[in-house]
């Protein structure tokens, strides 16, 4: 069963759009982010903490990786952000403080919604734009 999920999961990802991807990623990343938190209370899952903080940062990574420069002060607006989080999840981890992580977990939650929120308006001006086009036709 572990394995068709894996399969479903691998063929979500693959087939894809871009926008869908990054939510992808803020997913992965929070839900990474918020089972790390569980684990800063007991010193004995502190192995366990690290992989999840890890997990989280590989994503943030992609998430920084995907990011076109070249376009706006957005994107480097963005880039400074992930920056942050990924130092502040390191400093969580090395440190032993849970708020930081609570803190980028707020971020990541921010930053979610509005792509998702800018993904829907772009889907809906893009049918709308559709339709207009094949009234002119």
């Amino acid at each position: 069963m572990k394995q068709g999920y894996s399969a479903y999961k691998s063929t979500n990802v693959e087939t894809a759009d871009q926008g869908r991807l990054i939510i992808i990623a803020y997913d992965v990343a929070i839900t990474q982010c918020k089972m790390a938190v569980e684990k800063f209370d007991d010193r004995h899952l502190i192995e366990q903490r690290t992989k999840h903080l890890l997990k989280a940062q590989d994503a943030i990574s992609e998430l920084l990786s995907s990011l076109r420069l070249d376009v706006g002060e957005i994107a480097h607006n963005l880039y400074r952000l992930y920056d942050y989080m990924l130092r502040s999840l390191v400093e969580a981890n090395i440190k032993s403080k849970k708020e930081k992580v609570i803190e980028v977990i707020g971020y990541l939650e921010d930053l979610r919604s509005a792509w998702a929120e800018a993904i829907i308006k772009t889907k809906q001006e893009k049918a709308s734009n559709l339709k207009f086009q094949d009234m002119a036709v």
